[in-house]
């Protein structure tokens, strides 16, 4: 999947880069030159409440590629550890401002977007997404629906070019597989290493999760090898089934209550690795599936979030980001949900 393009926010200057690199990944896209520039006008109206509200914060810009729904997507995550927004539907009205200025900004933001939905909490920051699919002419005239929704935020370590870290979804009918590779190290050869593990999920969907995480050690032996992991969920019979090697972390839960965390053996595919082990849990009503790398602490976890098991899987994994990266790593957090 393709990576997070990652904006710090941090001075004006900024806002005309963010703005030029989200206008050129809407037409790179195929967006026309109206979706592209009202993705620019909303990527500079984010620059602006960012400095303006919280003095600083950062921007994800993602092609959603062949993970979104129906159609490639481009998302726009909007990331702050401010005051967060004590009043948000009052703040979305145009004409509200708590700066001094006309107002415009986030109602703008919504209207200009194809879908979005927004995260606060008072003294903890705020969070947003926006979401453009492609023109209705450019869609296809079925959009097959999905069991779940899935949303990732995919970043490298800071200095680094392209993200060690990858992830793949499959989904057909009630069964959807997952898999997270961490390639060992940063750069290139680990991007490579993580991206072959997840084209053994893309070869062979059917595999059993043990299956796809054998496949993966044995096509990564001449490269210099990965954290692997494989969640596969059936939502016919509820149940989940893991199989995990190396320090990809995976969780369920059942709304925002902890329920199960998977367990991954030591080792490392394309190298040492015990005899792949599959573990079976039940998928709870409500489930949430997180999953992430070790760019991510260990308690990351979605529990100490009031009302964050409610929001959109990305936006979900864009909080998990903004509050547990380590900021020295490649991270990546992939949220899987049912549709509201």
């Amino acid at each position: 999947m393709a990576e997070s393009v990652r904006i710090a926010v941090e001075e004006q200057s900024q806002t005309a880069d963010a703005r030029r690199i989200a206008r050129t990944m809407a037409l790179n896209m195929g967006f026309d030159e109206s979706l592209g520039e009202q993705v620019a006008i909303v990527v500079t109206e984010a620059c602006t409440n960012l400095l303006k509200h919280a003095d600083r914060g950062e921007l994800l810009l993602r092609n959603t590629g062949d993970d979104s729904e129906g159609s490639p997507a481009l998302e726009l995550l909007v990331l702050d550890k401010g005051p967060g927004i004590s009043n948000l539907q009052q703040c979305l009205a145009d004409g509200f401002s708590t700066g001094g200025t006309p107002g415009h900004g986030m109602g703008a933001m919504v209207r200009l977007s194809g879908e979005t939905d927004f995260f606060s909490e008072t003294g903890r920051g705020a969070a947003m997404l926006a979401r453009w699919r492609s023109t209705p002419a450019r869609r296809p005239a079925v959009v097959p629906s999905l069991p779940l929704q899935v949303g990732a935020v995919n970043v490298p370590k800071p200095g680094q070019e392209v993200c060690g870290d990858s992830w793949g979804a499959e989904q057909k009918g009630d069964v959807a597989t997952f898999l997270m590779a961490d390639g060992l190290g940063h750069g290139l050869e680990a991007k490579e290493a993580a991206m072959e593990a997840v084209r053994m999920l893309r070869m062979k969907p059917e595999l059993s999760p043990a299956a796809l995480l054998e496949r993966a050690h044995l096509a990564l032996r001449s490269s210099r090898g990965a954290a692997v992991a494989v969640t596969r969920i059936d939502r016919f019979d509820n149940s989940v089934t893991f199989a995990g090697v190396g320090n990809i972390s995976a969780h369920i839960y059942s709304g925002a209550k902890a329920f199960q965390h998977m367990v991954s053996v030591h080792g490392t595919a394309g190298f040492q690795s015990p005899k792949m082990r599959e573990f079976r849990y039940p998928w709870p009503e409500n489930g949430i599936l997180v999953m992430y790398s070790d760019g991510l602490s260990s308690n990351t976890g979605i529990e100490g979030h009031a009302g964050l098991a409610m929001r959109d899987p990305a936006l979900i994994a864009g909080v998990l980001y903004r509050d547990f990266s380590r900021r020295n790593d490649d991270a990546t957090a992939m949220v899987a949900k049912a549709a509201a």
